[in-house]
């Protein structure tokens, strides 16, 4: 079963500022998390000092996101390059 990805406005236009390549380099990994936000190919690690958030590491870029198994939904949280994502 498919989860719903769910997109923060500020993981949303980051993406819209990113060129075409770069975005669906980006886009093709959170396709894979919504039909398996465990899946063994992808780079994700839980996130520390942050509950219930996780990273997935697409090259230089990192997605933050949780999972919400009882619904059924992927909320990505914040999309950024490896320096800036963390930042608060």
């Amino acid at each position: 079963m498919n989860y719903e990805v769910k997109f923060y406005k500020d993981a949303i236009k980051t993406l819209q500022k990113l060129d075409r390549v770069t975005r669906n380099r980006i886009l093709d990994p959170i396709n894979i998390l919504s039909e398996n936000p465990n899946h063994p190919e992808l780079d994700i690690k839980k996130m520390q000092g942050v509950p219930d958030q996780f990273r997935l590491r697409i090259g230089s870029y990192r997605v933050v996101f949780s999972v919400f198994n009882d619904q059924l939904i992927v909320v990505v949280i914040r999309i950024g390059s490896r320096g800036d994502v963390y930042k608060p």
